[in-house]
């Protein structure tokens, strides 16, 4: 053991080597994961084109909405005026 008596300074930083190792590999493969492949940003693209096509029909169906709440307040205003029948 006393040939290896050197090396007794240096045992934090070689311990240290194994998880390093381990880190640099993990780092590597999540970045390679990451990016992701053709077929996962072609699918991102079409869930886009549909959250903008989705938020379109909810934008026409909104404005539908307001003018249909105009017209039942427009008919409602004038049925109002219209004098009463008396009995």
């Amino acid at each position: 053991m006393e040939t290896l008596g050197f090396l007794i300074p240096f045992m934090p930083f070689l311990a240290m080597v194994p998880p390093s190792l381990a880190a640099v590999w993990i780092a590597s493969r999540w970045l390679k994961n990451r990016g992701g492949g053709a077929e996962i940003r072609a699918e991102i693209t079409a869930l886009r084109e549909e959250l903008a096509a989705l938020r379109v029909a909810q934008s026409e169906i909104q404005e539908r909405l307001d003018f249909t709440e105009r017209m039942l307040g427009q008919a409602r205003d004038a049925h109002r005026e219209l004098p009463r029948a008396s009995s």
